[in-house]
């Protein structure tokens, strides 16, 4: 019925998503405008660094300054550089002169806090001063940057002097930069994959264009109703998640027209006309396409359990995605099939695989799923050395300007200045117990050094010399110590250390005296090794729903419980396989510090809900072929059919997330690389060779509890 409605109304069909395009674009806000880099955005609200960095507002000052610019001169400072750094701060700090939004601006020299003009030498590095900028609270980002470019403007620099800029925020902001620069080019070279892929396999220059059409309304719709939600709720969304909703909606939405393409070819080749090979094309595919999309849109969003705010954000925007691009799919490209008829074609000729050797390579089912089975399991070994962070310097590239700045700012300083670590204590006249919280911070750096760290810790008796941070609140309710790490604050090893300071800190204050205080471990390293412990507990928690939900409907459409075990078994190696290589490539080969957190959590959703996309399609056929056919026979023309189309939307889902890597940042090369890594595995070795193997082995039983013939 719905096929015939479609090709009946074709013309209105297209109209009528030209008219919603239209209004999209006229009506609905773009998502770049409500995106956000910020960790304090997507760990939970529950995790301890998430608590501290609330319950810090009782102690005035922060603790990191949302930008540094730092001073160089690779001779070293002269009287008459420190007179220019002088005069520019002060002329900073005054209310005329100051900036956009800036609050204050200290060299973290100062001698006297009241007096940022006056700089301690004792203090000074040689060669490289960082100047802390303070912006007015709520100050966002985009007026941040606006404020650091005032602000350089009005420092300026003479050679051999030359400034800088690096800081928490700025990180953030070039990470966004590099994101937003480059969607553009991403969408190019993926539509130009799928044209290839498409054009190459039905050799036409007219097949690509139908794929293309319904994946760009489909994408630009997505897009637009996000930003939309995103705006009338008020809510940031991550930046990652753009490029990851474009490449995922360009490969299954083609992966979605091939199947369409597919059909409507075969019935063409049957002799029907275009407007019933149209029909036939939706009712052939039409079940098949529900049922993935379902298994899909149903693992995207049991992400709502997640507790990272990535996943959050992440789930019900690829499950909204996910329907959008179904409807557009399974409506305008039957409808421009209907149209365009045989004209969409190259030929008549199918591309097909050869069933005979399709058949006897069939005869050595055991052998085959023995040999890939062992084969996978050596692969998936290789995640036994996984190591897991966030090094958000590390993912940018070494030309971003707040990289360029922090190394200026190590020649001379830690690392930690960036982002120090704040160690919130709580309790009852802390004001008046300062040897136990000198004792506390002795406790902290021996447990540092016992887990292979080192740090600068500054506590209550260094008032008055962190310029704007107060250590003891006025009433004693609160305290805090600061941890300025030498190396980078962001390595996995520096998270292993602020998770180890977190879980022993009530130990640590028992030691020191403050027993009956409680403590906290805050800022962007802390904040950081809770999104990449969160992430691991997403994984554990959400991945038995994710396979439930794809057993459910993999078990409705094949109307068996039993094939679905081993279906869902071989996606669960294919994942570790390639959570395997993955490992090694980036850590061994490529000499990277360690995968980004987020990374096996969204190659575990994706391969998962996409391999659940694959088993649907070629089971659907094996099924339909055992119908007239014994079970060994209808293996081999199951794969012949549908072969080729499996192969192209593997190509070109895998094109897809390769062109992630074309984003200049360390995670989305990964996610890009492991996600194209593990398709092309799925769609080239699991489907075609592990899959049928395990149904013929399995046998009729696999079918319980239909009667098939052997």
């Amino acid at each position: 019925m719905l096929g015939w409605l479609l090709v009946r109304l074709r013309y209105a069909v297209v109209l009528f998503w030209a008219m919603a395009a239209l209004a999209a674009y006229f009506y609905l806000p773009p998502l770049g405008s409500s995106t956000t880099s910020s960790l304090s955005d997507v760990v939970p609200e529950s995790a301890p660094a998430a608590r501290a960095q609330s319950q810090a507002e009782d102690l005035s000052g922060s603790v990191e300054a949302p930008a540094i610019l730092v001073y160089s001169s690779p001779e070293g400072f002269t009287e008459a550089d420190l007179g220019r750094i002088r005069g520019g701060v002060q002329h900073l700090n005054e209310e005329l002169g100051r900036p956009y939004r800036l609050q204050r601006a200290v060299p973290l020299a100062a001698q006297d806090p009241s007096d940022p003009t006056r700089v301690d030498r004792s203090l000074l590095g040689n060669k490289a001063l960082p100047v802390l900028l303070y912006f007015e609270r709520g100050t966002r980002l985009t007026e941040i940057v606006t404020g650091v470019r005032e602000t350089r403007e009005a420092m300026g620099s003479s050679s051999p002097l030359r400034t800088t800029v690096t800081g928490i925020r700025l990180v953030q902001y070039d990470t966004k930069v590099a994101i937003d620069g480059h969607l553009w080019l991403i969408t190019v070279v993926t539509m130009l994959a799928i044209f290839l892929v498409v054009a190459l396999t039905y050799r036409s220059l007219v097949a690509p264009l139908i794929p293309l059409s319904s994946i760009g309304l489909a994408t630009f719709l997505t897009l637009r109703v996000l930003g939309w939600i995103a705006s009338e709720l008020g809510v940031n969304v991550p930046s990652q998640i753009e490029p990851i909703i474009v490449v995922l909606l360009f490969g299954v939405g083609t992966d979605y027209a091939l199947f369409l393409l597919s059909r409507t070819r075969q019935a063409l080749e049957e002799g029907s006309g275009r407007v019933e090979a149209a029909r036939l094309g939706v009712e052939r595919v039409g079940g098949v396409l529900f049922s993935s999309a379902a298994v899909l849109i149903a693992a995207f969003a049991l992400l709502v359990f997640a507790q990272l705010g990535i996943y959050r954000a992440l789930g019900p925007g690829l499950a909204l995605a996910l329907c959008i691009v179904f409807v557009v799919t399974l409506t305008l490209v039957p409808a421009l099939l209907a149209v365009l008829g045989p004209a969409a074609f190259g030929g008549r000729r199918s591309v097909r695989w050869q069933t005979s050797s399709r058949r006897t390579l069939m005869q050595r089912s055991a052998l085959i799923a023995g040999v890939l089975g062992a084969g996978l399991v050596f692969a998936a070994s290789g995640s036994l050395g996984l190591k897991v962070g966030f090094d958000q310097l590390g993912n940018l590239p070494e030309d971003a300007p707040s990289v360029r700045g922090y190394e200026e700012l190590t020649e001379e300083f830690p690392g930690g200045i960036l982002a120090p670590v704040n160690v919130l204590v709580q309790g009852e006249d802390l004001n008046e117990r300062d040897e136990e919280l000198l004792r506390l911070q002795g406790e902290l750096q021996g447990e540092l050094l016992d887990t292979g760290g080192s740090a600068i810790t500054f506590g209550p008796q260094y008032e008055g010399r962190v310029p704007g941070v107060d250590f003891v609140t006025s009433d004693g309710s609160a305290a805090r110590v600061l941890l300025v790490f030498y190396d980078s604050p962001f390595s996995p090893e520096a998270l292993d250390q602020a998770r180890h300071l977190q879980e022993d800190l009530p130990m640590l204050l028992g030691r020191a005296g403050l027993g009956d205080a409680t403590g906290a471990v805050g800022g962007q390293t802390a904040l950081a090794a809770a999104a990449r412990d969160t992430s691991e507990t997403d994984l554990k928690n959400v991945a038995p729903l994710v396979f439930a939900v794809s057993f459910v409907v993999l078990a409705l459409l094949l109307r068996t419980p039993v094939a679905p075990i081993y279906l869902l078994g071989s996606t669960a190696l294919s994942f570790a396989a390639t959570m395997g290589v993955c490992t090694v490539l980036f850590q061994n080969v490529l000499g990277q510090d360690g995968v980004v957190y987020y990374v096996p959590f969204t190659l575990f959703l994706l391969l998962v809900a996409l391999g659940s996309d694959y088993n649907i399609f070629i089971m659907a056929a094996i099924r339909e072929e055992v119908e007239r056919k014994p079970l060994r026979e209808a293996v081999p023309a199951a794969l012949a059919r549908t072969g080729p189309t499996i192969n192209a939307a593997g190509l070109v889902l895998a094109a897809s997330f390769v062109a992630l890597a074309l984003i200049p940042l360390r995670d989305f090369f990964q996610i890009g690389t492991a996600v194209a890594l593990g398709v092309l595995l799925d769609a080239f070795v699991i489907r075609t060779f592990l899959v049928p193997a395990l149904v013929l082995l399995v046998g009729p039983k696999g079918f319980w509890p239909a009667k098939v013939r052997p």
